[in-house]
């Protein structure tokens, strides 16, 4: 777990300096090891709870770009590598209900980032009358 953090944590860092590019490895780098935690092991809260700070990060991370698509493909990941885990033969109990937590975390996130989506490209085509399309959202 040493390693996400520090991933994390320089990630962070650098998001807070703008250098956007440097901050995407590191978030792809801790997305890596949380996946690797994902995996059965004695605190699964704390598993889950670094796969879906990884892939929240990094979906802010895009945000902030203006890169939407590829903030909802990061979230779309985090769900499906916590759905396919839910699946494994075996769970414990402890490790079922983490899974389900941090899925629907997740969700909600997928959820608020389509209506906001939806809401911000209603307001760009109102304030653009004329009916030109834009090809960035803004927030």
């Amino acid at each position: 777990m040493d390693e996400w953090k520090r991933e994390t944590q320089a990630g962070n860092a650098l998001f807070e300096q703008g250098d956007y590019a440097m901050a995407e490895q590191h978030y792809l780098s801790a997305c890596h090891f949380a996946d690797i935690f994902l995996m059965p092991c004695a605190d699964p809260d704390g598993g889950v709870a670094a796969l879906v700070v990884s892939y929240q990060n990094l979906a802010e991370l895009y945000r902030a770009q203006g890169q939407h698509p590829q903030a909802m493909r990061s979230l779309q990941a985090a769900h499906a590598r916590l759905s396919h885990a839910l699946s494994a033969p075996g769970l414990c109990h402890a490790h079922q209900q983490a899974l389900l937590r941090g899925s629907g975390q997740v969700r909600t996130e997928i959820m608020n980032t389509v209506q906001w989506l939806g809401v911000s490209t209603r307001r760009t085509h109102q304030a653009n009358p004329a009916g030109h399309s834009t090809t960035r959202v803004h927030h």
